[in-house]
């Protein structure tokens, strides 16, 4: 499956592209924490905080992402 982008990373991967193919590793079927991982080798030091709470707040909300993504489709 092709990565739709990095939905929640995107002022990230405006700034580092490398994180694109994290997204993708992710959408693919990577866990989230593979993400994390990726996403760490990918930024420098100084970003991983953000990154991680990207990541906290991308499990948080992926039921209502989820739900929202089921109600688009049907319509």
């Amino acid at each position: 499956m092709p990565s739709d982008g990095c939905t929640g990373f995107w002022p990230l991967e405006w700034l580092f592209p490398k994180i694109s193919a994290c997204c993708s590793v992710h959408d693919a079927g990577g866990t989230d924490g593979i993400l994390l991982d990726c996403l760490q080798s990918a930024l420098p030091p100084w970003a991983w905080a953000m990154a991680a709470l990207c990541v906290a707040l991308m499990i948080l909300f992926r039921p209502v992402y989820n739900w929202i993504k089921r109600l688009l489709r049907q319509s």
